[in-house]
């Protein structure tokens, strides 16, 4: 027996499932099952040892403290006393979502082939799989790979995924492949509601979502592709935090500065990476005076970018 599986937190792990099962869009859920792994880390054991501990017969060891599950019963008995007939409505509901689940299992088999395809790897997945294996680390049990945190994958993991598979480089590119991501763990869930993501397709999902929030792409499909991007996380259940919310407010704000400028000067602003760094070293060329800062809003790098160009341009002339 863990040492350490006393301190586990059932109420709260059993309002993590109902969220894990119950919740309304994918993000809610997946939100739930990280806060429910970060719940059996703490004691010491695996989701799924976790999770094995509510289905244990209760009564077993009782204390004067009401479970999750009687405070529920209460709830749902006074519900009754109130509204009669809410229990057997509440029945009707559950029956009714579960029909149309087997119904979606149905179509979902007819359109992979199988149940068991739907958590077959995606060509990215299976790439990916096998670039970030060397970086995994066994203590980092949540997100599993070293240094990593979620959100922005580490260097090392950028330089695997892009060595594995082909990062877009503008954002109807990245939101597309985002949403088809989201489609995907949305049909897993349907047919496993306790479908967990692999790590490796979580980190995908966190280098999307970075690029999403802070990828310049100051063109008219950019622009509206991040706006998109924003009334998708408009919908989610949960906020992402303050922070997450400026950097891709400022970057929409960076684009649509320079998408501006090139609608006032009719001159077309560059789209990909090469032309963007082509654009900054013609400025350089033909207005070194100009400082970092204007070249990088004339052609939508960061002024960084374009203090490495100079540099490289001044040692070249030395």
């Amino acid at each position: 027996m863990n040492a350490h599986a006393s301190t586990l937190d059932t109420d709260k792990l059993r309002k993590f499932k109902a969220l894990m099962e119950g919740g309304k869009t994918l993000g809610e859920r997946q939100a739930a099952k990280r806060k429910a792994e970060t719940l059996a880390t703490r004691a010491g054991l695996t989701l799924w040892q976790a999770m094995s501990k509510l289905d244990a017969p209760v009564g077993i060891v009782r204390t004067a403290s009401p479970s999750f599950a009687d405070i529920f019963g209460a709830m749902e008995d006074e519900e009754e006393r109130k509204n009669p007939g809410h229990k057997a409505r509440q029945a009707k509901e559950r029956a009714e979502k579960e029909a149309k689940r087997r119904a979606r299992c149905d179509a979902l088999a007819a359109q992979y082939g199988s149940l068991e395809a739907v958590f077959e790897d995606t060509e990215i997945e299976a790439a990916l799989r096998e670039a970030l294996a060397h970086l995994e680390d066994p203590a980092n049990r949540i997100w599993g790979y070293e240094d990593y945190r979620a959100n922005e994958p580490t260097p090392a993991m950028w330089e695997a995924i892009r060595a594995a598979v082909h990062v877009p480089t503008t954002l109807p590119e990245l939101l597309a492949l985002h949403r088809a991501q989201e489609a995907l763990g949305t049909d897993r869930y349907t047919v496993d509601d306790h479908w967990t993501p692999g790590h490796w397709s979580e980190a995908w999902r966190g280098a999307l979502e970075h690029l999403l929030d802070t990828l310049a792409d100051p063109t008219a499909e950019g622009v509206a592709a991040r706006i998109d991007w924003m009334l998708d996380l408009a919908k989610r259940d949960f906020s992402r935090g303050a922070e997450r919310d400026e950097v891709v407010l400022a970057a929409l704000k960076a684009d649509f500065a320079i998408l501006s400028v090139s609608v006032q000067t009719g001159q077309p602003q560059p789209q990909t990476e090469t032309q963007r760094r082509a654009a900054v070293l013609d400025l350089l060329r033909q207005h070194f005076e100009l400082t970092d800062r204007e070249i990088a809003r004339r052609t939508g790098v960061s002024p960084t970018t374009v203090g490495k160009q100079r540099r490289k341009m001044e040692r070249s002339h030395a």
